[in-house]
């Protein structure tokens, strides 16, 4: 399944990347190819016909497909035309490759239907999805001015204000990682590269899950090692905040989770987000990171945090992979490369991307810094 995601994924950019003009020169290339083929051949390529046809309607269009719907049964009938002889029009042939263009034709069709309602699909989903933000962000902003004003709230009314705001962080995070995930799918995530204090970074994130962690009695620990690095820090604090958060979610009662960072191979720089939940079965550690990949049986969650922490590093140039014991808990792991790294850093005038809000809440438990009482290292994806 992920060789096929992959795949997936390299024909998307491929393609995408394209014009229209582009995609028909490389179906008619294809086509010709399989009409050589067919007519060296001794039995009929129906099928392999179809691929071209299905590339140009999915990613060409209606009017790209019906050119190569054309094409491929005018060069159905020469391959068999040509078998035959010239000197007398097969009628059987031609007859057929009337039938074979129907088929053709209405397969491109079908195909385009189904890419343009997959397209207004998604837009219709990034929309909702969008709009979804102003109100959640709304929300918790009358939340934070309600704790930090309202002194006559009792312990009970206290909580509750609490919990809805980190319920309304948690939709947050889950609204922004949607919105994000197509981006960085398709490219068009600005990336940001600045000097950035790591030891802020991991207090930040910490920040933002805090009411969480007090709620559920977990201990944040941290051990940071690197004073400061090159990164972009709103995409590696939003991993950070993502990891910490599945960690969250599976760490039980009265633990810790405990974040390490310190310099890795070829002078980057190396997180660790560990826990010490139930741990991920072997079966599923390479597959978490994938859209919607879940461990069956888990509870809530969409699939999709960790396939934007993926994407948010792998477009930074770096690596994240996860390491875990059943029974023992699990590492997050993520490298980031040197600031001599390619990639280069956009200006922020060229940017139309949606920024997160940052909302610090500072409840009364402090985090702790101690050092790691272990580092292993492991082969990432």
């Amino acid at each position: 399944m992920t060789k096929l995601r992959k795949l997936s994924d390299s024909l998307d950019r491929f393609f995408l990347a394209r014009s229209h003009n582009a995609i028909l020169l490389i179906c008619l290339a294809l086509s010709l190819l399989i009409g050589v083929i067919d007519y060296r051949g001794s039995t009929g390529l129906l099928i392999v016909y179809l691929a071209p046809i299905a590339l140009s309607a999915w990613y060409g269009g209606i009017r790209v497909a019906t050119v190569i719907s054309i094409y491929c049964a005018i060069a159905w009938f020469f391959a068999g035309q040509i078998a035959v002889s010239f000197a007398t029009v097969n009628w059987l042939v031609l007859s057929s490759s009337f039938a074979r263009l129907a088929i053709f034709l209405v397969l491109a069709q079908v195909i385009s239907k189904l890419r343009e309602s997959s397209r207004q699909q998604h837009e219709l989903t990034q929309f909702i999805v969008h709009d979804l933000r102003s109100p959640i962000s709304s929300a918790i902003t009358g939340l934070l001015t309600l704790q930090q004003t309202a002194s006559n709230l009792d312990e009970l009314e206290q909580e509750m204000v609490s919990l809805a705001l980190v319920s309304n962080q948690r939709a947050l995070t889950l609204v922004n990682s949607m919105l994000d995930v197509a981006k960085l799918e398709t490219g068009k995530m600005v990336v940001r590269l600045e000097p950035t204090s790591i030891a802020e970074l991991v207090e930040d994130a910490f920040q933002q899950v805090a009411l969480w962690a007090n709620a559920e009695e977990i201990r944040l620990v941290s051990d940071v090692q690197t004073p400061n690095a090159v990164l972009d820090p709103d995409l590696t604090l939003r991993v950070l905040v993502n990891l910490l958060s599945n960690a969250l979610k599976f760490s039980p009662p009265q633990s810790e989770v405990q974040v390490t960072v310190h310099t890795g191979f070829a002078g980057g720089v190396r997180f660790c987000v560990e826990d010490q939940g139930p741990g991920i079965p072997p079966e599923y550690v390479h597959t978490i990171f994938e859209p919607f990949g879940q461990v069956k049986g888990t509870k809530g969650g969409t699939g999709l945090g960790l396939t934007f922490c993926r994407l948010a590093i792998q477009t930074q140039g770096g690596k994240i992979w996860a390491e875990s014991t059943l029974g023992k808990g699990t590492k997050m792991n993520f490298t980031l490369p040197s600031h001599d790294s390619k990639i280069r850093s956009t200006p922020k005038g060229d940017d139309d991307s949606i920024a997160e809000p940052q909302h610090q809440v500072r409840p009364a438990a402090s985090f702790e810094n101690r050092p790691a009482s272990e580092d292993s290292v492991s082969q990432p994806l």
